[in-house]
């Protein structure tokens, strides 16, 4: 089993973790420190991992004659020292395997911590808390875990500060000082009370600040944690700059890099980089802002640090923006975007805020359970005697009625059941259709937005009213595409409606080529559509209508720019069939992309030529709707000479 000291070495480092709340994120202002507000979070936690440790324990794990508990007491070590996420979740759940085959409480408590802290690394805040609040759920109320909730309390607060919920980590921040006061654990205690100082830092409230990293300064530099002395030497820094003191705060914040180098603190440093920039765009030192927040953004980039990559882009955009470089300014505006995107949206807000609210009422309502149960048992005693004298003539009347009833009540549960199954379902098919369709059009609408604004800047009225005409199509299209999937969506009862309708193939093709002409231009490619003859198809119109689009837009998103896209249509040698094909000179693809790229159990999202992000839903739903239609489709395509899908749509028979 791994010794006392190095279990609490690795649980205090999980602690050192600066914060972030939303309102701080309403406060600051972007123009200087949006980059300010997640990327502090995982600087230090990551250093408790001693990966050179982990590959010990591997070599004597694969030796295959470690006991259960000596199995079980390696899997936490590596799981606590290794230094990839991905590593340090697969031997997380492997330990909570090895703890539920031998019922063993404390691993299975430990374990679920573990893949908890796997997820946040790897930004599945969701995830991360679902398994913390199981293992604080089964730690809760039992003296022997009581320090180690202290440390599930602090990823949970953790976690919720990389979610931008101050309310919530502030709450589970107090409850690990107050779990942690009076007791002996100084590193503990010490690292926490760095995190709650920089949380009154996002709120503005510098003083009380400086108040919380004064208070734990001492017992740092007491047990000589260099990492912990170094992150108030940061965090100072941040407090100097928002106070006025720029110079003091551009010394130390160098400082901390310098002392950060040798730990190879690639979150610390990424994101120190990022302020300096901030730093620099507030004195209007332009080409020192660009310089250290390109230093920040490769480094987080070869991290794989989401939040430091979101930020730096934010703050080059906004420094392209400003020297009118247009195409610097939109390529780093939607990478931005792409990666905010990918960390935080308002449902995962929701759901990560409504856990607490779970875990807190089903910790009330265990203990009125216990009571209820109690009261139950009493007045099951009090009443057996009674009810014994009419059981045995009651029994033969209540059992046939039970079974009579419960087997009725089980086939309409069941009927119920699978209705909603289906309904889900194609409520999230629909929804994933609707959030594909409209990003190309409202990602476009917004670069516009940003160029005319530019023009506006410069007093250049002409080119603004030609943006002008350009975004009134935009809207156009935009509103003729929500009525579209809003009527389709009113046709629905729990299935995607199929109503096949002759339809002109040509007019359908140049609808969806007007959607994305703008999308094409952005990135100079050329779309066209070619055919010698009109082809009527006897299709359904809204699901034909969206088997296109989401061909020509994955054709665009993985073409370079300069390239061509182009939507072809011929007849087949029966007459029977449409052959349409939408034909690009992008990327392409290998042949074991190929091999899986129908199947409805694979759900693959890669990003386009540019970073364009996307569900990963678009080729399944094609193929769903291709088979609906009573279609068939086929792929080719060559890495590096582009991609060719070949779809057969029945043409209208005459009569």
């Amino acid at each position: 089993m791994k010794n006392p000291v190095e279990k609490e070495r690795e649980a205090e480092m999980a602690l050192l973790v600066p914060q972030v709340t939303k309102d701080n994120i309403k406060m600051i202002s972007p123009k200087h420190l949006i980059s300010l507000a997640l990327s502090l979070l995982i600087c230090v936690s990551s250093f408790a991992q001693n990966q050179a440790k982990a590959d010990s324990i591997k070599k004597e794990v694969e030796k295959g004659i470690l006991s259960p508990s000596q199995e079980m007491a390696a899997y936490y070590s590596l799981s606590t020292n290794a230094s990839d996420p991905a590593e340090k979740l697969e031997y997380g759940e492997y330990l909570l395997e090895l703890a539920e085959e031998f019922d063993n409480q404390e691993y299975r408590i430990k374990a679920n911590s573990k893949i908890g802290i796997a997820h946040r690394f790897m930004g599945n805040l969701s995830r991360a808390l679902e398994y913390l609040f199981k293992s604080a759920d089964e730690a809760a109320g039992k003296q022997q875990f009581k320090a180690f909730l202290a440390e599930v309390y602090a990823e949970i607060s953790t976690c919720y500060t990389q979610n931008g919920d101050s309310e919530n980590a502030l709450f589970y921040n107090a409850k690990t000082i107050e779990m942690l006061r009076g007791t002996s654990r100084r590193q503990a205690l010490a690292l926490t009370l760095l995190n709650t100082g920089y949380d009154y830092y996002l709120i503005g409230n510098y003083d009380s600040a400086m108040a919380y990293y004064n208070e734990s300064e001492p017992i740092l530099e007491a047990i000589r944690m260099d990492l912990g002395i170094t992150y108030i030497i940061g965090n100072r820094a941040l407090v100097y700059w928002k106070k006025g003191n720029v110079k003091k705060a551009k010394e130390d914040l160098f400082k901390a890099i310098e002392m950060l180098k040798p730990m190879g603190d690639k979150y610390g440093m990424a994101d120190y980089y990022n302020q300096l920039g901030s730093i620099y765009l507030e004195e209007g030192e332009e080409e020192e802002a660009i310089k250290y927040t390109m230093m920040g953004l490769e480094m987080a980039k070869g991290a794989g640090l989401k939040e430091q990559v979101r930020d730096a882009s934010y703050l080059l955009y906004q420094l392209y923006l400003k020297r009118g470089n247009l195409e610097e300014a939109i390529k780093f505006q939607t990478q931005y975007y792409d990666y905010k995107d990918s960390i935080q949206n308002l449902e995962t807000t929701q759901r990560l805020g409504d856990m607490r609210t779970e875990y807190e009422v089903g910790r009330k309502q265990a203990e009125v359970d216990l009571l209820l149960e109690q009261q139950r048992n009493t007045r099951i005693i009090l009443i057996t005697g009674g009810f014994l004298l009419v059981a045995f003539i009651c029994l033969i009347i209540i059992v046939y009625s039970y079974f009579k009833s419960k087997n009725r009540l089980s086939k309409q549960l069941e009927k119920q059941k699978d209705d909603l199954v289906v309904l889900n379902h194609t409520k999230d098919k629909f929804f994933s259709i609707i959030s594909h369709d409209l990003r190309g059009p409202v990602n476009t609408l917004n670069g516009l937005v940003t160029v005319s604004q530019l023009y506006l800047n410069e007093g250049r009225g002409e080119q603004v009213k030609g943006m002008v005409d350009k975004m009134g199509e935009s809207v156009d299209r935009l509103t003729k595409l929500l009525d579209t999937l809003l009527n389709w969506a009113l046709q629905q009862r729990g299935h995607f409606p199929y109503v096949p309708e002759q339809q002109d193939l040509g007019t359908m093709a140049k609808d969806v080529i007007d959607m994305f002409k703008d999308t094409a231009m952005s990135k100079s490619i050329e779309l066209e559509y070619e055919s010698n003859e009109a082809y009527d198809l006897m299709v359904d119109k809204n699901t034909t209508s969206t088997i296109l689009r989401n061909l020509v837009n994955n054709a665009i998103k993985f073409t370079n720019t300069g390239g061509n896209v182009k939507i072809s249509a011929s007849a087949d040698e029966n007459n029977e069939f449409c052959v349409i094909k939408v034909t690009d000179n992008g990327v392409g693809m290998p042949k074991e992309k190929l091999d899986v790229l129908f199947d409805l159990n694979e759900k693959i999202s890669t990003k386009g030529t540019l970073g364009e992000t996307g569900l990963g839903l678009g080729l399944q739903l094609v193929c769903e709707f291709v088979d609906l239609n009573k279609g068939k489709i086929e792929v080719e395509s060559e890495e590096g000479k582009g991609t060719t899908f070949t779809i057969s749509l029945p043409l209208v028979t005459e009569s």
